[in-house]
């Protein structure tokens, strides 16, 4: 436990001071800086009761944990994010057991899982524990999951390409190896508490996925650029007001059957002539400032009268200009990723799946079929 008390402390400190220190500041880092922080803090209390007295009997700390993974997926994943004090309640538990702990502190109110059951005047405290920091860890594990899974769902409303820095993949990935880490924790813990014949303590099994995790997530949060940024980067003309991601249904625009129908058309005629989906980033904003069409009128009319998303719209059109080189004795001697790369399509894994969908077949399968026609 010691060794791994010692990697961890060296590993969140360092993590933490980086990415608290890294440019340009903004909130999503803080936020993630301290949260990688407050488990260096666990870590060092932690170490101190293992090795010196016990000074931490009741570990309150992982309280925030939940939330402030929370707090960091929604600033990562709001354009214009705001401070609400109403996120100070997510906090409540933690202040809650703190204020507790101290008012208990020189009460023998648990010490890990031995005895967690012991009838004694704190055993509802100790249930009432167990059962709050496994709905906080829980509930807040699902809200991560549900705050990024609906900005990859919105980012298809944006871009018409995807990138593992944009989508946040790789947080969801560290969250959900996050969230299993305490589950695993929490079932042996269950066992040792009912049975008592675990061999090790179940919270070390916390403390080494907490050592790991907190060196990808400083690894990853480290190399994450502002999102938003990303998107709009090439987009320094646009009005700000343009820049805002409408990610609510579209209210009346005033748009009549006729306007719609010429913006198709022109939305079409353009796809079609200038070929803007040879952009390998083409974005939502590109294609408003090239056609003069507001962000906003052209989201809805993808949306709601062409019935589909930007992403798809122009993928399609990328799948299409595919399928045309394949079939041209001018691109022959090209093999099909690098037709897909210069069809606007930035990833082979994107491009396999997205042809799949749209020709029901692989894109090797596709171009043998094609040869077999032409043979």
């Amino acid at each position: 436990m010691e060794k791994i008390l010692y990697i961890g402390i060296a590993q969140t400190l360092f993590s933490g001071i980086l990415i608290a220190a890294k440019k340009p500041r903004t909130i999503a880092n803080q936020i993630l800086a301290a949260w990688l922080l407050i488990i260096c803090a666990e870590m060092i209390l932690m170490l101190i009761n293992v090795t010196l007295f016990e000074l931490y009997p009741v570990k309150i700390l992982p309280y925030t944990y939940g939330p402030l993974l929370l707090l960091y997926a929604k600033w990562m994943t709001s354009e214009n994010p705001r401070f609400n004090l109403r996120y100070l309640w997510h906090f409540a538990p933690f202040i809650i057991f703190l204020i507790a702990s101290l008012i208990y502190i020189d009460e023998r109110v648990m010490h890990g899982t031995d005895g967690f059951l012991v009838i004694d005047r704190f055993v509802p405290f100790r249930i009432v524990y167990g059962i709050t920091f496994f709905v906080s860890i829980t509930g807040y594990s699902i809200a991560t999951f549900m705050v990024i899974h609906r900005h990859q769902k919105q980012l298809k409303e944006l871009l018409s390409f995807s990138s593992e820095k944009i989508t946040l993949r790789w947080l969801l990935g560290l969250s959900i190896t996050f969230y299993t880490g305490y589950v695993v924790m929490f079932i042996f813990g269950g066992i040792d508490i009912l049975v008592g014949f675990m061999p090790f303590d179940p919270y070390e099994i916390s403390f080494i996925s907490l050592t790991l995790l907190t060196f990808l997530f400083g690894v990853f949060g480290f190399n994450q650029p502002s999102i938003f940024e990303e998107v709009v980067r090439y987009n320094i003309n646009v009005k700000p007001l343009e820049l805002e991601p409408d990610l609510k249904k579209y209210q009346r625009s005033g748009l009549k059957n006729k306007d719609v129908s010429d913006l198709v058309n022109k939305i079409r005629k353009y796809m079609v002539i200038e070929k803007p989906y040879l952009d390998r980033e083409l974005t939502i904003y590109d294609l408003s400032n090239q056609l003069k069409i507001s962000k906003h009128i052209l989201s809805e009319v993808i949306n709601e009268h062409m019935g589909m998303n930007f992403y798809n719209l122009v993928n399609e059109y990328r799948i299409k200009e595919v399928k045309e080189r394949m079939e041209s004795d001018d691109y022959r001697q090209l093999t099909i990723l690098a037709i897909a790369y210069d069809s606007g399509f930035n990833s082979k894994s994107s491009f396999n799946t997205i042809f799949k969908e749209k020709t029901g077949q692989t894109p090797s399968e596709y171009l043998s079929n094609l040869n077999e026609k032409n043979s």
